[in-house]
């Protein structure tokens, strides 16, 4: 009987700690504020890396974004070091997924797109500090032929 309870808790205690996050600071500055941040999922070789953030020695976040399967899925962001929006955009599987926008540090767009399977697609819009339109690529587009 204590055999079976001993075995019923040790399967539950290992289903538990396999699904369990947690955070560990992987760098830190001198001052040993944390650089990189990461959460995983699971313990000891097993463990899946899910999460990760770094940060500016001001101690504001940098970058931070979501990882399946070793490679970069889902929203990432990344910020000035005054903590200002810098850029944000998907990605699946380790690639470029959907639209991509990124930010002057006056909060005005700078460019956006979008991407499919890691390349640029459609038309992508290039501003300059005020806002205005500079440039328009298609990228669906086939390239230009020049004549010699």
């Amino acid at each position: 009987m204590k055999t079976k309870i001993l075995f019923i808790t040790l399967l539950v205690f290992s289903m538990i700690s396999c699904k369990f996050e947690h955070k560990v600071v992987e760098e830190t500055y001198p001052d040993g504020s944390p650089k990189r941040v990461c959460v995983y999922k699971g313990s000891g070789d097993g463990r899946e890396l899910i999460k990760e953030t770094t940060y500016y020695p001001n101690k504001q976040a940098q970058m931070e974004g979501t990882y399946k399967d070793k490679k970069r899925d889902g929203k990432w962001t990344y910020w000035y070091e005054n903590g200002k929006l810098w850029s944000e955009g998907s990605f699946i599987g380790g690639k470029s997924e959907g639209k991509r926008t990124t930010y002057f540090e006056n909060g005005k767009v700078r460019y956006e797109g979008y991407y499919k399977v890691d390349m640029r697609v459609g038309k992508w819009r290039f501003f300059d500090e005020n806002g205005r339109l500079l440039q328009e690529v298609d990228y669906s587009a086939p390239p230009k032929e020049t004549k010699p």
